[in-house]
């Protein structure tokens, strides 16, 4: 893997793949973050603060000499946005509704790109602002840097896994076991020869 990404290459890989794996549903949802026609009023303070706050990365990336790491990486999410190859599983979308793909991809760039320069730029900003830029990717995604992957069990410091769906941890109390619907037979030495009782 290349460093093209600054020292978070890794988080921004992963950042990466998990924005190609995007369903429609949290496209959405990225989309309504950002303010606009997708959702959230512009008059939003969140809204507001990430747009005063995006005019301020590009100082800090090129104080940092990371303005390459921060167009690499827009470039890979400006693919993605103008791409429908993945968009809706095969039949969903007519062969003529491909263009009307890109506009929800389109909404949520903002906030994909907030998440993006957030990762590349991680070290250089404050933990207010990084929470500012992430949030709305984190709620939707989870974080690129591995911390909802790697949560451990405060008792068994085991991984818990989490249910793709729902987010939910999944547990013991998950499990289904099999039982057996018929009769429970005596247990007492004899075996069941098959004579006409249950």
């Amino acid at each position: 893997m290349s460093a093209r990404y600054g020292p978070n290459s890794v988080a921004a890989e992963r950042l990466l793949d998990d924005l190609d794996r995007l369903h429609p549903g949290a496209i959405a949802a990225l989309a309504a973050a950002g303010g606009g026609s997708f959702g959230t009023a512009e008059s939003d303070p969140a809204v507001a603060a990430r747009a005063d706050l995006r005019v301020r990365l590009r100082d800090v990336a090129k104080s940092a000499h990371r303005l390459e790491a921060v167009r690499s990486i827009g470039d890979e999410v400006a693919d993605w946005a103008s791409s429908t190859t993945h968009w809706f599983p095969a039949g969903v979308a007519g062969a003529g509704e491909s263009t009307a793909e890109i506009g929800p991809r389109m909404a949520a760039v903002p906030i994909v790109l907030d998440a993006a320069y957030a990762v590349v730029l991680e070290d250089l900003l404050e933990d207010e602002e990084l929470d500012l830029l992430l949030s709305p990717w984190e709620e939707v995604v989870g974080s690129p840097f591995g911390d909802r992957r790697d949560e451990r069990d405060p008792v068994t410091g085991r991984p818990i896994d989490r249910d793709p769906m729902t987010g939910r941890p999944i547990g013991e109390d998950d499990v289904v076991e099999a039982h057996d619907d018929r009769d429970d037979r005596r247990d007492d030495g004899d075996d069941y020869a098959g004579d006409d009782g249950p």
